[in-house]
């Protein structure tokens, strides 16, 4: 279990890097103080791309309220800041643990049927800056380099395909990833710890 969430978040580190510097060339970015695709309805995520999340939230005893959270069906994802910090919108509230779908959505390219790349945002960033969109949108089909969407997803595929493949809206895959990696610390066997021997007692024999 552990050698899969450090290879999910391998996954996550190099695709950080990726999405920072496609932002930095293009000159696109989130709109201040927003988290308006955190609202979004419906959304969907697998199992897999949220084990780092649950082996944090477990390695700190915060799963167990996680869960009680999970239990009043939230309408949107449990990790969504209720509570607005003077200044600032509410956001993530365990933004470097977040999925993979949240890493990849305003940075990413997706392709279509004729193989062509798209910027896989959303209409708030087109709008707010549409000379940087046009612009972006012609040279990533002329070289330059953008995160795909797909590749990220087929990378953590071949880590776990079955918990990759497992989809289920977004707080599902949470409950699921804490139940497999909850189970999995109770189940792992203690270390045992080797007892040193009484320097007297040595003496004495």
């Amino acid at each position: 279990m552990l050698d899969k969430i450090r290879k999910v978040e391998r996954v996550f580190k190099q695709l950080d890097k990726e999405t920072e510097k496609f932002g930095k060339e293009s000159k696109l970015r989130c709109l201040t103080n927003c988290n308006l695709c955190c609202f979004k309805k419906g959304l969907e995520a697998n199992v897999l791309e949220f084990l780092p999340l649950a082996n944090y939230l477990v390695k700190n005893n915060l799963h167990e309220a996680a869960l009680d959270l999970l239990d009043t069906n939230p309408e949107h994802c449990i990790n969504l800041a209720k509570t607005q910090v003077p200044g600032q919108t509410a956001g993530c509230s365990i933004y470097d643990h977040r999925g993979l779908i949240c890493r990849l959505f305003g940075f990413s390219a997706v392709r279509d049927k004729n193989a062509k790349l798209a910027v896989y945002t959303c209409s708030h960033m087109k709008n707010e800056f549409p000379a940087e969109y046009k612009l972006a949108m012609e040279r990533i089909n002329s070289g330059m380099n953008i995160p795909i969407v797909a590749d990220f997803y087929y990378q953590i595929y071949f880590i776990d395909s079955s918990m990759a493949n497992d989809y289920n809206p977004i707080n599902v895959s949470i409950r699921k990833a804490i139940e497999k990696v909850a189970y999995y610390y109770a189940c792992k066997p203690a270390k045992k710890v080797k007892a040193k021997a009484n320097p007297q007692e040595e003496k004495d024999e």
